[in-house]
C-alpha cells in the first residue's frame, strides 16, 4: 500500500524538476502547459520578457548554413564570439531588440493541408532566421527571454492605429511557448539586415568613437617617405593644432571632415585575421587617442591591390582592438559598370558560389575610400595667415622699420546694455587719436584672419632657427611690421564665497611682411611670417592691398562729426547771394535771410532738420592726400559750399581719459590688470565727474567746398575740401547733389 504513494510522490517530484528545468531554460512554463493564447494586437512576448531585454547578454542567430553567437561585455558592447571574435554591428543589435520588443500579432494561420502545402512561401522552414536571446539568472546560468524563427515578408500591412501609418509584416514561428507549429503574421520586418548573410552582421566600421572624446591624431607613413603628422587638442572645445612635423594651427573644417570620414569608413569584407596574409609592415597607420582610456585605437592600412577581373582598387586594414582584417575601398569606385558586371559573371559561373566571400559585399551610393582621407600636412594645416578671433583684438599697429612712421589702432569698448557700440580710434606719428573707419578696420582684421594665403613656401622644424628662412625671403628687413594685441581676458569667479577677478594674460602677436621676388618662381609677391612661428607664407593680394601707412586709408569716412544741438548757423553758397539760416536748438526754430531779405516765413523746418541729419550721415567715397593736384585744380573755383557754424562743448580731457584707460587695459600685465579691476570704483568716479562737471564751449566753423570732377564721365563724382583743415575727399555724385537742399516753401 505504501508503494503507490511513493510512486505518486516520485512522479510529482519529477514533474516539478522538469517544470523548473524548462522555467530556467526558457523563462516560461508554456513549454509544458500548452500553446500560448495568441490574439490579434497582442505583443509577441509578455511585458515581463520585454522588460528583461535590458538584461540580455547572450544572442544567437542561425540560418540554414551558419550560426553566430554573441555576448555583451561590461562596457555594453556586443561581440561575436563564434565562429571568430569580432564586434557585432550596433545597427543589427538595435534592429533585433526593437523588433522583439515591438512585434505585435496581426494574424495566425491555421495548421491545415493548405498551409502545409505552401510552407516554402512562408519561409520559416526553407529560409529561416532563428533568433534566441538570453539573460543571466540567479543561479549563474542563462535564461531564455525570447526565441523565434523569422520567415519571409508577409503581403499584409499592419495599421499603427492612427488610420494612416502602415507597417510591413513578417511570417514568424515561435516555440517559446510550447510545441506551437502555427505560422504567425507579426508587425515589423528586419529581414533586410540578413540579406548578405550572417557574416555581414559584423561591424563594417573599423573605428568607433565619440568625436568629442578625441584628443590626438597621429598619421605615420612607412617606406622611403617615412614621416609622422600629429594633431592634438586640449579639450573638445579647443581648436586643433599640428605639433609635428611643424607647429602650426590646423584647419578645423578639414580636421572635422577627416574625423567624420574615419567614422564613415565601411569595410567591403571582414575576415578572420588567420585567413589573410598581410605584409610585414603597413604603409600607413592612423593612431587615435582620447578620453576613452589609455589604449589608443590604431588603424593600420596595407598596400593597395586589385582582384582578378575587377579593376577597382582595394586595401587591407587592421585595428588593434579587433582580431580581424578589413577590406576597404582604396580609391573611389569608377563610374563605369563593365568590370563589375564581368566580375559578377565570373563568380556566378563557378561550380560552388563563394557565399562567404560575397555575403559581406555592401553596395552604397558613396563609400569613403582611403585615398579620400586628408592625411597630409598641406591638407590639414590652416591656410590662414593669422588664425585668430577678431573680436578679441584690443589694438594693433602697422609700421615700417625703415622710417619713423606707422599707424596705431585702438579699440574703445562699448556697452551692450547702454547700446553703445565699440569704437576704433587711430593715430599716426604726427597726430593724436581720432575716429577710424570701422568698415576698413573690419575688412583688414577679417582679411588677416580669414583670407587664405596662396601657399606655404617653407617650413622650419620645431625649435629650429628661422633666421636663414627669414633672410631668404627678405623678412629680416620687412616692409611692414604688424603687431596685434588681444584683449586681456578678465573674468570673475566665486572662490570660497568671495567674488574675485581672474585675469588671463594674452601675449601680443607680431607679423613680418615684405614684397619680394620668389627665389623659386621668380615671381614678385608678398611674403609673410609670424614671429615665433616656423612658416613662410605667400600672401593673398586680397589682404596685402589693404596694407597702408597713410592716415587717409584709415580715417573715418563720416565727413562731419557734430551734434545737432551744436548748430548755430547753416550757410549755403551757390556763387550767388548765400542762403543764411540761423537755428535755435531748444525751440527748434529757424530764421534766415536771402539777398538781405528776411525769408523766415518761407523756411520749412522739417526740410531744414532733415538736411542737418543728412549732413551728419554724409560719408566720403575716399579721402585724398592733402596735395592731390587734380582735386586742388578743380577746387580753385568750387561750384558751391556749405558752411556750419557750431558751438561745441570741449570734451577733450574726457576723451583723453577714455583713450588712456583703453590703452592701459590693452597693454596691462596680469598684475596690472588685477590692480585695475580693484580700482574700478575710482575709475568710475573719475568718469562720473567728467560727465557732470561744467564744461567750456568754443566756436567751430566747418566749410565744405564742392566741385565736379567731370560731367562727361560714365561715373561722375565730385571733389571736395574741408576749407578749415585742407582735407580733400571724393564725394559720390548723388550725395553731392543732395547738398543742394531745398528749404523754402514756394
Amino acid at each position: 500500500m505504501r508503494i503507490l504513494p511513493t510512486i505518486i510522490l516520485s512522479l510529482g517530484a519529477a514533474c516539478a524538476v522538469t517544470m523548473a528545468t524548462f522555467l530556467a531554460i526558457d523563462g516560461n512554463l508554456a513549454r509544458i502547459t500548452g500553446w500560448y493564447r495568441f490574439e490579434p494586437g497582442m505583443p509577441l512576448f509578455s511585458k515581463e520578457n520585454v522588460s528583461a531585454l535590458n538584461e540580455v547578454c547572450w544572442l544567437r542567430i542561425q540560418d540554414l548554413h551558419d550560426e553566430i553567437v554573441c555576448s555583451k561585455d561590461d562596457q555594453g558592447e556586443w561581440w561575436i564570439i563564434k565562429p571568430f571574435k569580432d564586434r557585432l554591428a550596433p545597427s543589427v543589435v538595435e534592429a533585433i531588440f526593437s523588433f522583439t520588443a515591438n512585434a505585435r500579432l496581426v494574424d495566425t494561420l491555421p495548421l491545415n493541408n493548405i498551409t502545409r502545402a505552401n510552407m516554402r512561401e512562408f519561409g520559416v522552414e526553407t529560409a529561416p532566421h532563428r533568433i534566441t536571446l538570453k539573460r543571466p539568472d540567479e543561479s549563474g546560468g542563462l535564461t531564455t527571454v525570447a526565441r523565434y524563427t523569422l520567415g519571409s515578408t508577409s503581403p499584409w500591412l499592419a495599421d499603427a492605429g492612427d488610420g494612416e501609418t502602415l507597417f510591413p509584416t513578417t511570417y514568424l514561428r515561435t516555440n517559446f511557448y510550447g510545441r506551437d507549429k502555427r505560422i504567425h503574421v507579426v508587425s515589423g520586418n528586419i529581414l533586410h539586415i540578413f540579406k548578405d548573410g550572417l557574416e555581414a552582421l559584423r561591424d563594417a566600421s573599423p573605428l568607433r568613437f565619440q568625436p568629442d572624446e578625441l584628443r590626438s591624431i597621429t598619421v605615420s607613413t612607412a617606406g622611403e617617405q617615412k614621416s609622422e603628422l600629429r594633431l592634438q587638442r586640449l579639450s573638445s572645445e579647443s581648436p586643433w593644432s599640428i605639433v609635428a612635423p611643424v607647429i602650426t594651427t590646423a584647419d578645423e573644417d578639414n580636421v572635422s571632415e577627416l574625423v567624420q570620414n574615419l567614422l564613415n569608413l565601411k569595410a567591403i569584407r571582414v575576415e578572420d585575421s588567420i585567413e589573410v596574409q598581410l605584409a610585414d609592415e603597413p604603409v600607413c597607420t592612423i593612431r587615435l587617442e582620447g578620453t576613452w582610456g589609455d589604449t589608443p585605437r590604431t588603424l593600420s592600412i596595407y598596400q593597395t591591390f586589385s582582384q582578378e577581373g575587377d579593376d577597382q582598387k582595394y586595401c587591407h586594414a587592421t585595428v588593434n582592438e579587433r582580431p580581424v582584417v578589413f577590406t576597404l575601398q582604396a580609391e573611389p569606385r569608377a563610374s563605369h559598370t563593365g568590370s563589375y558586371a564581368r566580375f559578377i559573371q565570373a563568380i556566378s559561373e563557378l561550380p560552388v558560389l563563394p557565399r562567404k566571400a560575397l555575403a559581406q559585399v555592401r553596395m552604397s551610393n558613396k563609400r569613403v575610400a582611403i585615398s579620400e582621407l586628408s592625411l597630409s600636412l598641406p591638407a590639414l594645416r590652416s591656410m590662414k595667415f593669422a588664425d585668430m578671433d577678431t573680436k578679441d583684438i584690443a589694438r594693433f599697429s602697422l609700421r615700417t622699420t625703415r622710417a619713423n612712421s606707422g599707424v596705431r589702432m585702438l579699440l574703445i569698448p562699448g556697452d551692450a546694455e547702454s547700446k553703445v557700440e565699440d569704437t576704433w580710434m587711430f593715430a599716426t606719428a604726427d597726430s593724436a587719436y581720432q575716429k577710424a573707419e570701422s568698415g576698413q578696420i573690419n575688412r583688414f582684421l577679417n582679411g588677416l584672419s580669414n583670407i587664405p594665403v596662396e601657399k606655404v613656401v617653407a617650413d622650419a622644424a620645431p625649435g629650429a632657427d628661422m633666421t636663414p628662412l627669414l633672410t631668404q625671403y627678405g623678412l629680416t628687413d620687412p616692409d611692414y611690421v604688424l603687431s596685434v594685441l588681444p584683449r586681456p581676458c578678465m573674468v570673475r569667479a566665486t572662490i570660497f564665497g568671495h567674488d574675485l577677478p581672474m585675469v588671463k594674460d594674452r601675449l601680443p602677436r607680431t607679423f613680418l611682411l615684405r614684397r619680394f621676388t620668389d627665389p623659386e618662381s621668380g615671381r614678385r609677391a608678398w611674403f609673410g611670417a609670424e614671429v615665433g612661428a616656423n612658416s613662410i607664407c605667400m600672401l593673398s593680394t586680397k589682404f596685402t592691398r589693404m596694407l597702408s601707412l597713410r592716415a587717409e586709408k584709415w580715417k573715418d569716412r563720416n565727413l562731419l562729426d557734430f551734434p545737432i544741438s551744436a548748430v548755430r548757423r547753416l550757410t549755403l553758397d551757390f556763387q550767388q547771394a548765400p542762403l543764411v539760416l540761423d537755428y535755435e536748438y531748444m525751440g527748434e526754430t529757424w530764421s534766415g535771410t536771402l539777398k538781405g531779405e528776411d525769408i523766415t516765413p518761407r523756411i520749412n523746418p522739417h526740410r531744414a532738420a532733415f538736411y542737418l541729419r543728412q549732413l551728419q550721415k554724409l560719408k566720403v567715397a575716399q579721402w585724398l592726400d592733402a596735395a592731390d593736384e587734380d582735386a586742388l585744380a578743380v577746387l580753385q573755383n568750387p561750384a558751391f559750399s556749405v558752411r556750419l557754424d557750431l558751438e561745441m562743448t570741449d570734451y577733450s580731457d574726457a576723451e583723453e581719459t577714455v583713450v588712456e584707460q583703453a590703452e592701459d587695459t590693452a597693454i596691462a600685465s596680469p598684475a596690472d590688470s588685477e590692480a585695475m579691476l580693484q580700482e574700478t570704483g575710482s575709475d568710475a568716479a573719475i568718469l562720473r565727474s567728467l560727465a557732470t562737471m561744467e564744461r567750456k564751449t568754443h566756436s567751430v566753423v566747418r566749410t565744405i567746398q564742392i566741385a565736379p570732377a567731370s560731367y562727361d564721365s560714365d561715373r561722375p563724382f565730385f571733389y571736395g575740401r574741408v576749407k578749415e583743415t585742407g582735407q580733400l575727399f571724393i564725394l559720390p555724385f548723388e550725395d553731392a547733389q543732395s547738398l543742394a537742399g531745398d528749404f523754402l516753401d514756394m
